[in-house]
């Protein structure tokens, strides 16, 4: 017989003479019960019961007192298979089934789970319907058939799909109405996450890392973490009542953070085809275009108002450069990506600090950032005042084009 087989009745047989001895000393009564040990943990006995007992249990992969104690629903054993598809789900993580059932007849799961021949367990054995097995019940009180049809009782689903109303429910849509979905909870999934957290937070090589971070010592490989985990409990103070797996997790499973993530404000926007179409918001600089239009048709034509001009024409050039030094700031090299390969060439090596010593050794790309700078100001204008009657036109065009050249040959410490 299988060593770890002969291991679990010896354990069995132990504990239940542990319990039966120590309530009498007499000797011939003590001889009694280890008689009956014996005949009650061989197997022509225990097989029999255990196998009318494997009825009361009920392997499954997604058991319904997860949603509540009281919950019977059919006995559901997912049938999913692998794919490349990117999801967590049932078929894409290998993990073991689940058991509920009556408490009484767990020691018959036990049984059913133990290792045989081939690293399978005896009830894949059975499913196999193996010689090994076959020899491992021929015993003179009971036949194999009739012992493996009832161990293969804890895999057999009930007739029809049964859910029950204390099963979380969601009416899901598909074509013009609507199917209503009793939510299951994947035992072995909940199993393996917490598993797999616990070893990458509570390892020997992860506490190894954690100290030698509080000693502010170097570690080679150092740990990870998971952060915002919380701790769901599942059966109360009986998490045997809910599964055998959670049992095992003393009813404890983990639930990862599903919170929106939390996105700071960007200040700048890189322009995707045009710095000045978008990466300029006409709303930022509306208080200098309505002073640059109240100054012009103040019906005043005198050297106050065109200083006056040429002042908020300078403040608005150096307004757009502080926005263009915040283009800088985003590194190095952001336009070589091909998401930014539409931007102008003179504007990426304006804008760009890995186009630096171009841009200072060649001034070609200069007048053409002026030229659209200034052009940028004039159909700003223009459009926010299109009711009025002034135009821009070629002078001031020229004029806005030479304080724009001016403003960034100006500014060394800005663009060099």
């Amino acid at each position: 017989m299988n060593q770890s087989i002969l291991t679990f009745f010896s354990e069995r047989k132990m504990a239940w003479l542990k319990m039966k001895l120590k309530t009498t000393a007499d000797t011939d009564e003590q001889a009694a019960i280890q008689q009956e040990a014996e005949d009650k943990f061989s197997l022509s006995t225990w097989l029999p019961d255990a196998a009318k007992r494997a009825a009361w249990l009920s392997i499954v992969s997604h058991p319904s007192k997860f949603s509540h104690p009281s919950a019977k629903t059919s006995s559901i054993i997912a049938d999913s298979h692998q794919a490349n598809d990117g999801y967590l789900r049932s078929g894409n993580v290998a993990y073991e089934l689940d058991v509920f059932g009556n408490a009484a007849a767990m020691d018959v799961y036990r049984f059913l789970c133990l290792p045989m021949g081939g690293g399978e367990t005896v009830l894949q054995h059975l499913e196999k319907d193996s010689a090994e097995v076959k020899q491992l019940l021929d015993i003179p009180t009971a036949s194999y058939e009739n012992l493996r049809s009832g161990f293969l009782a804890v895999k057999q689903s009930s007739i029809g799909n049964k859910t029950d109303g204390l099963v979380k429910q969601v009416y899901f849509p598909v074509d013009a109405g609507y199917h209503l979905l009793s939510i299951l909870t994947p035992a072995g999934l909940l199993t393996q996450t917490k598993s797999r957290i616990d070893a990458m937070r509570f390892s020997e090589t992860t506490r190894q890392a954690k100290d030698s971070r509080r000693k502010n010592e170097h570690h080679a490989d150092g740990f990870d973490d998971i952060f915002d985990l919380t701790v769901t409990i599942y059966g109360g103070t009986k998490p045997q009542n809910i599964s055998v797996l959670n049992n095992q997790n003393a009813g404890r499973a983990y639930l990862l953070s599903s919170v929106p993530p939390t996105f700071e404000q960007r200040q700048v926007r890189l322009p995707t085809r045009h710095f000045f179409r978008n990466s300029l918001s006409v709303r930022r600089f509306q208080e200098s275009f309505q002073n640059l239009n109240r100054l012009m048709h103040s019906g005043v034509n005198n050297i106050h108002v065109r200083e006056g001009i040429r002042n908020t024409l300078k403040y608005l050039i150096d307004s757009v450069l502080q926005q263009a030094f915040r283009i800088r700031t985003s590194g190095a090299g952001w336009s070589q990506t091909e998401h930014y390969q539409a931007v102008p060439l003179a504007q990426r090596i304006w804008l760009d600090d890995a186009y630096l010593e171009q841009r200072e050794q060649n001034e070609d790309w200069l007048n053409e950032v002026a030229s659209d700078f200034a052009r940028w100001i004039v159909r700003t204008y223009e459009y926010s005042y299109k009711d009025s009657r002034t135009k821009l036109g070629d002078h001031e065009f020229r004029e806005l084009v030479s304080l724009v050249e001016q403003a960034i040959t100006a500014d060394k410490e800005f663009f060099r």
